[in-house]
């Protein structure tokens, strides 16, 4: 049984648990689900495992021993709200000493794209065993989302660079804490992931390349990056990266998968009785970046507690707005969805 259908089959007893919060639980062999009933525990804690296993064979072309510890897991049925965080205590000697997870939204959404997000955050904090930059970090896990999620990246990448938002890459690749303007990180972290993914093969021969890249950018303090750029892609320099990289953003994004059929499904149901609006992209400006905001620090230590300590996430912290340009927006057409070609 897919996810998506075992989804469909226990919205019934979801929507009848309590609108509090019941600590029922199941575990694993690697987590420990709480969840607001039994048959929900087990079901995250199946497909944890499930996503532990797929994500570490996508990664690293392997998977990885069985934590010392279980993972706890606590998931949150919640209607309005979608997201999610996990927290890493790091030994000083490297490698993850402490790790915990929890998810909030609707049941597809959490098992469709905010569960495979979470556990890909395991997987790099694993092989890396330190932390890795935001922009890695969070582009790389959203590559575990769904069709419609990562399309929505794509769109929204776009649109933050034609609004002057986005972040120069020399400023990004070295980034430590999480920006202000956070949601242009996620979307210029995938978008950058992507690319460079793409650019050594794709696949686990792609992310391998990734892995090795970052790898050499985190070195000498997290300063390396001139030569990891250069070593591993043959670029002549960061700024030969963002300038191809961007190059390869002037022309829309393709919907693919299960994003294409809701793009069809909508161009079908605004063709019966619609008013015809004609949007185009011919002539886009090229993307422009800005510096970054200053840093809002997520995940900070507790006191007294001198570890390491890193928080990633699928949404927004509470509280933190995407901060406002300083500059107007380009005038230039906005990348909507009907604008973008429908892949297979």
């Amino acid at each position: 049984m897919t996810l998506r259908r075992l989804a469909l089959v226990i919205v019934t007893s979801v929507l009848c648990a309590s609108a509090g919060f019941t600590a029922e639980k199941a575990t694993s062999e690697n987590f420990e689900v709480s969840a607001p009933t039994k048959q929900l525990a087990e079901t995250f804690a199946k497909a944890a495992e499930q996503y532990r296993k797929e994500k570490a064979l996508e990664w690293l072309g392997e998977e990885m021993p069985r934590w010392k510890e279980r993972c706890p897991l606590v998931v949150e049925v919640n209607p309005t709200r979608t997201g999610g965080a996990t927290t890493f205590t790091f030994s000083p000697r490297g490698g993850v000493s402490q790790q915990d997870m929890k998810i909030f939204g609707k049941v597809d959404s959490l098992l469709e794209s905010v569960l495979p997000h979470e556990v890909t955050h395991t997987v790099l904090a694993y092989h890396f065993g330190v932390p890795v930059p935001r922009w890695a970090d969070e582009g790389g896990s959203v590559l575990s989302e769904n069709d419609n999620e990562r399309l929505e990246h794509d769109i929204k990448c776009r649109e933050f660079l034609n609004a002057e938002r986005g972040i120069p890459l020399r400023h990004l690749l070295p980034m430590k804490e999480y920006p202000k303007d956070t949601i242009v990180l996620y979307a210029q972290g995938f978008s950058v992931s992507n690319y460079l993914i793409d650019l050594g093969g794709g696949g686990l021969q792609g992310r391998r390349k990734f892995l090795q890249f970052l790898e050499t950018g985190m070195a000498k303090g997290g300063k390396n990056w001139e030569s990891a750029v250069k070593t591993h892609y043959t670029f002549d320099g960061v700024d030969d990266l963002q300038e191809k990289w961007i190059a390869s953003l002037r022309t829309p994004p393709v919907a693919k998968g299960d994003a294409a059929k809701r793009l069809r499904g909508e161009a079908a149901t605004a063709s019966r009785g619609a008013k015809t609006e004609t949007r185009t992209n011919a002539n886009l400006g090229v993307p422009q970046l800005e510096p970054p905001v200053v840093n809002a620090i997520r995940g900070a230590s507790p006191v007294g507690d001198d570890r390491p300590r890193v928080q990633s996430g699928t949404s927004l912290p509470s509280g933190i707005a995407p901060a406002p340009s300083n500059k107007l927006p380009a005038a230039t057409p906005r990348l909507l969805a009907p604008e973008i070609p429908v892949g297979k």
